[in-house]
C-alpha cells in the first residue's frame, strides 16, 4: 500500500526527531535569561526551523511577485499604444497563466510550511511535556508536597502547549514580515518616493505606541496563569474530597469560592483583551486609511503625468503587504505575551533541584544489616522531629515502630528510602551510607505499604505486577494468600484483569488496601515496610495477613508500623518513640515492664 507524501513526511519526521534530546536530561537548565534557555530548549529543532523560515521566505517572494507582474498587465499590455486587441488577449494569457502557477506554488508551499510547523511544534510539546513530568519526577518529595497537584498539570498541558509559537512568532515569523517589508519597501522607493512616504509614514509612531502599550499586557496574563493553576489545585482537591463535600453540605461554598476565582479569571481577560482590541482597532483602521491616501495622492501625481495607473493600483497592492506584515509583528508580540508567562512558570518548574543522587556503588548481593546510627532529622530549622535514633535490624525478623501520632514513625521510613536526608548521624546498609548507593538500585530494595490505599486506573494486574508479570503460577497463589487478596480477586468480573477505575474505586476501602500489600509482596524486595497497612483491615483480615507474617519474613526485613500494638505483639523486636527519641528497644514481654508509653498505648487499646 502506498503512503501519502504527507504520511511520508509524518514517519520521515518521526524517524528524524531530536525529542529524546530535549527529555533525556530533566533538571539541567542553566539560569539563563529565559527565552534563552527556550533557545536552548529547541537545539535540536534548529535544521526544522530553519526549513520552515526558508519555505516561508519563498512563499512571501512569490507573492510579491503578484503586484509587479498586475502592474505590467496594465500599464504593459492594457495601456499600452499601438498594440493590437488580439496580442493584448495573447499576453494576458500568457502573464495569467504564469502569475496562476505562481500561486499554485506559493500556496503549496505555504501548505507544506504549515503543516511542517505543526508537526514539529507537536513533536516539541510532547518532548517539553516529557522533560518537564520526568523532572517533576525526580525532584525531592519534599519539593513535590509544597506543589498543588492542579499547578503541576496546568504547566504540563496550558503552560507547555502555549511555548509552541514562541519561535515561530518571535523569530521565524518578524523576520519574514522584516523581509516582505524590506522588498516592498525598496520597490516602492525605486517606483516613487512621495508615495512610499505616504504608506510609511504612519508605521513608526504607531508601532513605538503599540509595543508600549503591549508590553503591559504580559504582567496580566501571568496573573490569569497563576490564578488558573491555584483554581485547577483547588478543583482537583475538591473532587479528591468529594465525599467530604458532600458529607458536610460544601457544595455551596465551593461553588462560590470557584465562581469567585472565575470571575476574577474573566476581568482580567476583559482587560488584557480591551489593550489588544485597541492595538487591533488603530491598525485595521490605518489599512483604508492608508489606501485612501495613496488613492488620493497618488491621483494628483497622475493627473501630473508623473505616475501611472499601473503604479496606483501596485502601491495599493504592496501598501497592503506593508502595513499587514507590520502589523503582525506587533500582534505578535502580544500573542508572546502570553507565551512567555507560560514560559515562566514552566521554567520555574524545570529549575527546581532534582534529588540528589551522588551514589554510584553496586549494592551488595544480600541485605545483611540496616542500622539507624545517631539519626537526627527536622522538617524546620529549631524543630526536631527525630533525635539521636539508633537502631539495627537484620533479615529474617520482623521490626516494629509504635509511638504516639505524630512522632516521628512515617519520618523514619521516609529517611530509610531517602526521600529525605538526616540532618546528623547515618543510615547504613551492610555497614556502608546508604547515600554511597544508586538511588534507583536502593529504592528497588525496599517494598512499601502505606496507609493509604494508592491504586490506580487500570486492571488488578497493572496494578499489582509493576514491571511486568513474571511470576508463576504458585508465585502468583503465594503472593495473593499471603495479602489474603486471591478470594476478592477471584470473584471479580475478569479476575486479574478487571478495571479498578481511577484510585481502585471500583473496590471497597478492604479490598484497596490486600491489593497494595499483594503489590509490595509482588516486588519480591529484600526489605518490607507495613505503614498502617493493616488499619483499615476487618479483624480477621489482619489476623489472616498476621498468620502470614512468620514465613514472609524469611530472608527478609520487615518493618511495621502501627497504632494496633495486638499486631505487634508478636514482632522480635519492638521500637517506642517517645518526644522524637527511642524510649526503649525490647519484645512485648520486655517493654510492659520497663516502657510507660508502651504500657499506656497497650492498656488504651
Amino acid at each position: 500500500m502506498s503512503l501519502t507524501p504527507s504520511r511520508v513526511l509524518f514517519d520521515e519526521f518521526l524517524a528524524k526527531s531530536p525529542e529524546k534530546k530535549l527529555a533525556e536530561k530533566p533538571g539541567d537548565l542553566p539560569r539563563k535569561s529565559n527565552f534563552r534557555v527556550y533557545l536552548g530548549l529547541l537545539a535540536g529543532y534548529r535544521s526544522a526551523f530553519a526549513k520552515i523560515f526558508i519555505a516561508a521566505v519563498l512563499t512571501e517572494l512569490l507573492y510579491l511577485a503578484v503586484p509587479i507582474t498586475t502592474r505590467h498587465i496594465i500599464d504593459g499590455v492594457l495601456m499600452r499604444p499601438g498594440l493590437a486587441d488580439a496580442q493584448k488577449q495573447t499576453l494576458l494569457i500568457q502573464i495569467g497563466l504564469v502569475l496562476f502557477g505562481t500561486l499554485v506554488a506559493a500556496q503549496g508551499l505555504d501548505f507544506w510550511r504549515r503543516f511542517y510547523t505543526v508537526l514539529v511544534n507537536g513533536r516539541f510539546v510532547r518532548a517539553l511535556r516529557l522533560k518537564l513530568f520526568s523532572h517533576l519526577m525526580n525532584i525531592p518529595l519534599g519539593s513535590i508536597h509544597e506543589l498543588k497537584t492542579g499547578g503541576i498539570v496546568s504547566r504540563l498541558t496550558s503552560d507547555a502547549e502555549n511555548l509552541t509559537g514562541i519561535l515561530q512568532m518571535a523569530i521565524i515569523s518578524p523576520a519574514v514580515a522584516f523581509l516582505r517589508i524590506a522588498i516592498t519597501f525598496g520597490i516602492l522607493i525605486h517606483w516613487h518616493l512621495p508615495l512610499a512616504l505616504v504608506a510609511a509614514g504612519f508605521i513608526p509612531p504607531l508601532v513605538y505606541i503599540s509595543l508600549i502599550y503591549i508590553l503591559k499586557v504580559r504582567p496580566i496574563y501571568r496573573s490569569i496563569s497563576n490564578d488558573r493553576s491555584a483554581q485547577d489545585a483547588r478543583t482537583s482537591e475538591v473532587f479528591t474530597g468529594i465525599r467530604a463535600i458532600k458529607a458536610y453540605e460544601m457544595q455551596t461554598l465551593e461553588k462560590r469560592r470557584y465562581n469567585l476565582v472565575q470571575a476574577l479569571m474573566f476581568r482580567k481577560n476583559i482587560f488584557a483583551s480591551l489593550k489588544e482590541s485597541g492595538i487591533d482597532g488603530i491598525w485595521n483602521f490605518l489599512i483604508p486609511i492608508t489606501s485612501l491616501f495613496i488613492m488620493v495622492i497618488g491621483g494628483i501625481f497622475f493627473l501630473r503625468k508623473e505616475t501611472t495607473i499601473g503604479d496606483l493600483v501596485a502601491f495599493q497592492m504592496y501598501s497592503g503587504m506593508l502595513l499587514y506584515p507590520v502589523w503582525r509583528m506587533v500582534f505578535s508580540l502580544s500573542q508572546i505575551q502570553k507565551s512567555l508567562a507560560s514560559l515562566e512558570r514552566v521554567l520555574d518548574m524545570l529549575a527546581l533541584e532534582p534529588e540528589k543522587n551522588p551514589g554510584r556503588d553496586v549494592l551488595p548481593p544480600k541485605i545483611e544489616r540496616v542500622a539507624f546510627e545517631n539519626v537526627s532529622f527536622a522538617y524546620r530549622a529549631g524543630q526536631p522531629v527525630l533525635k539521636k535514633i539508633s537502631f539495627e535490624m537484620k533479615p529474617s525478623h520482623i521490626y516494629a515502630i509504635i509511638g504516639e501520632s505524630g512522632i516521628g514513625k512515617t519520618t523514619l521510613i521516609d529517611l530509610l528510602l531517602r526521600f529525605y536526608q538526616p540532618d546528623s548521624g547515618r543510615i547504613t546498609l551492610n555497614g556502608q551510607d546508604v547515600t554511597a548507593f544508586d538511588l534507583e538500585s536502593y529504592r528497588r530494595q525496599v517494598a512499601i505499604v502505606t496507609q493509604e490505599a494508592i491504586l490506580f486506573d487500570g486492571t488488578v494486574r497493572e496494578n499489582l505486577f509493576a514491571d511486568g508479570d513474571n511470576f508463576t503460577q504458585a508465585d502468583l497463589h503465594h503472593i495473593l494468600k499471603a495479602s489474603d487478596a486471591g478470594a476478592f480477586i477471584s470473584e471479580l468480573p475478569n479476575g486479574l484483569d478487571t478495571l479498578i477505575g481511577e484510585r481502585g474505586f471500583k473496590l471497597s476501602g478492604g479490598q484497596k488496601h490486600r491489593l497494595t500489600l499483594a503489590r509490595a509482596l509482588a516486588k519480591r524486595a529484600p526489605i518490607l515496610v507495613l505503614d498502617e497497612a493493616t488499619a483499615h483491615l476487618d479483624t480477621i483480615s489482619e489476623q489472616r495477613i498476621r498468620s502470614h507474617l512468620s514465613e514472609l519474613k524469611k530472608n527478609r526485613i520487615v518493618i511495621i508500623i502501627t497504632h494496633r500494638l495486638s499486631t505487634v505483639s508478636h514482632a522480635d523486636q519492638i521500637l517506642v518513640l517517645r518526644q522524637g527519641a527511642v524510649e526503649a528497644i525490647g519484645k512485648h514481654a520486655q517493654l510492659l515492664r520497663k516502657s510507660k508509653t508502651y504500657k499506656k498505648l497497650w492498656l488504651a487499646q
